[in-house]
């Protein structure tokens, strides 16, 4: 039996679809009860309860644990630590054997003081920390940027515009997250998976190429990205209604991904088949 974290999410619900198909029973956690199916045992509840995540983990051979991506907390570095915390002392009063991490490309990089340096990635590089100190075997899952990461600006999309302070011409590691839930299924399945898997997309790709995908497919075929200052994105993201934090660190992430800091540092190759951007943004429904 594996244990899922994130059962319900993008990743985590791939992540169970591919252990299903592999004849391997699932406990799938997520904040709302996932659908129960064969093989599947609903486990509603919060990630933050330190016994509830003991009894998630008591007995399996393996789990796949993240970090829940909240753009609304109010101080995103506690939040993320607490829940972080919790996950990491749960697998190790469960002595879980064997746990796959979903991370990201740049956690290998400190997030730097108030994680000014990497925005949003310094808690996934804190988190790797904390993961470390575990007996069991830790395999950590660094994907590119979610190309789903996409789709969340409809405000912007409805004047044809894709709105964000990545430079135009800065190529990156971008990838779907059907890919990243592959590679993280296989790698809980393979008892000698490396230390790092990363999972880059088919090929580096820059944020106006995936625009130009997209917007035909939301029915905007005119849809543009419009590079806007720094100063001025965080404005943006507070009046969409983000907190000052959060729209902080975004534009940090940003400016790292503006830096070449984000980047991948191994071969392509940890998916087979993988969906290039034009593929992903076919699938897409408006």
């Amino acid at each position: 039996m594996i244990t899922v974290l994130g059962a319900t999410g993008n990743v985590g619900s791939q992540v169970v679809r591919e252990l299903i198909a592999a004849g391997v029973d699932v406990r799938a956690v997520a904040r709302r009860p996932a659908v129960a199916a064969p093989g599947v045992r609903p486990w509603p509840g919060d990630l933050g309860d330190r016994a509830f995540l003991r009894r998630a983990f008591d007995g399996a051979a393996a789990a796949f644990v993240l970090l829940p991506f909240d753009v609304n907390a109010p101080d995103h570095a506690a939040h993320q630590a607490r829940l972080g915390e919790s996950v990491v002392a749960a697998l190790r009063d469960a002595a879980v054997p064997r746990v796959v991490a979903l991370s990201s490309l740049g956690a290998e990089v400190p997030g730097g003081p108030d994680l000014a340096v990497t925005g949003y990635l310094g808690s996934l590089h804190d988190q790797e920390d904390r993961l470390a100190t575990l007996d069991g075997h830790v395999t950590r899952v660094r994907p590119g940027l979610f190309l789903e990461s996409f789709l969340w600006s409809v405000a912007m999309r409805a004047h044809g515009v894709h709105a964000d302070s990545v430079d135009p011409d800065v190529a990156l590691p971008m990838v779907a997250t059907r890919d990243v839930g592959q590679a993280a299924a296989a790698a809980l399945l393979a008892p000698d998976a490396p230390e790092v898997v990363e999972v880059q997309g088919a090929a580096d790709r820059t944020v106006p190429d995936v625009v130009a995908a997209l917007g035909p497919a939301l029915g905007l075929p005119d849809l543009t990205y419009v590079r806007v200052p720094d100063e001025e994105m965080e404005q943006l993201l507070r009046g969409a209604g983000m907190p000052a934090d959060g729209a902080r660190l975004h534009v940090a992430m940003n400016r790292a991904f503006n830096r070449g800091e984000i980047r991948a540092h191994g071969p392509r190759g940890a998916v087979d088949d993988v969906l290039t951007v034009e593929q992903w943004a076919a699938g897409v429904t408006r």
